[in-house]
This record gives C-alpha cells, structure tokens and sequence, in this order.
C-alpha cells in the first residue's frame, strides 16, 4: 500500500535476456535496484520470445512467484522513449534497451522509466523498472495477480 494514495505504485521490471542468462544474474540485477528504493514489483515484462527462458522462470520462483509475465511483442519497443542507446540493440529490435522499451510498454501509456537499463556483470541479462501511470486501474494487473514482493507488516502483498 502506498500510505498516501491508499494503492501501491505499479512497478514493472524489463527484462532483456540472452541464451545463457541464468537466475542468479536476474537476482544480482534485482538486488541492484532494491539498493535504489525498488522494494516490490507488480510485474516482470520482455520480449514475447524469451517469455519461456528458463532462468526467468526460476528466478521468478524464488523471488516473486506471484508476480506476472508479460510477454511484449518485438514490434511494440520501437515506439517506447527509452534512455539507453545500444547500437547493437537497436540494429536488431529498432530500440536502444530491450529491458526499457519492454519495462514501458508494459506499463502502459505515460509509463514513466524509474531506473535505466542496468546490465549484468556478465552481459547476459538486463533489467530497468517503469511505472505505471494513475489511471482507472491502479495497477496494471488489477485483478490479475497480486504484486510480488515486499509488503507492508500485517497485509497481503
């Protein structure tokens, strides 16, 4: 809960995955921005193709098994306002960060990118955070899921 609105901000983490990526590079990358404020998320977005990768399911399992996947088709990250500008990635997707373009598309129109692409130590992942705008559903999951993470003592996350 956010204690001045009555609902909790929507949070949704983009995900930029390679074959070898592994859950203990998604967690490095999470504990990275939980040291910047990010204590909960309501969802974790990426590319519509990497949606099954394995280490994104077990990483899930640990970390946030409530939380949702969403699955963002490669055409929808051209369009996003994203921050980092990878060469590579925008030769091949039209957009400089797949875990940004990813993170904001998720998160829906007026998305605002909390925390830029962050990459981990060993370049098989990526992860940025994004938030939703207040709109008629407070949450971009509404009734889908509850959000994962940290919660507040004494109420359900």
């Amino acid at each position: 809960m956010n204690p001045a609105g009555g609902h909790h901000a929507c949070v949704v983490l983009g995900i930029g995955l390679r074959a070898q990526a592994d859950a203990a590079a998604l967690q490095a990358l999470w504990q990275q921005a939980q040291a910047e404020g990010r204590d909960a998320f309501c969802a974790v977005a990426l590319l519509d193709t990497k949606a099954a990768h394995p280490a994104l399911a077990e990483w899930l399992r640990g970390a946030a098994p409530g939380a949702a996947v969403i699955a963002v088709p490669a055409d929808a990250l051209p369009v996003q306002p994203v921050h980092t500008q990878s060469p590579r990635l925008h030769a091949r997707y039209g957009t400089g960060s797949v875990a940004e373009a990813a993170a904001l598309s998720a998160a829906g129109p007026g998305a605002q990118l909390l925390q830029p692409r962050r990459v981990a130590d060993d370049g098989s992942a990526t992860l940025a955070v994004a938030l939703r705008q207040a709109g008629p559903l407070h949450c971009c999951l509404a009734a889908r899921a509850p959000c994962a993470a940290a919660s507040e003592p004494g109420t359900p996350p």
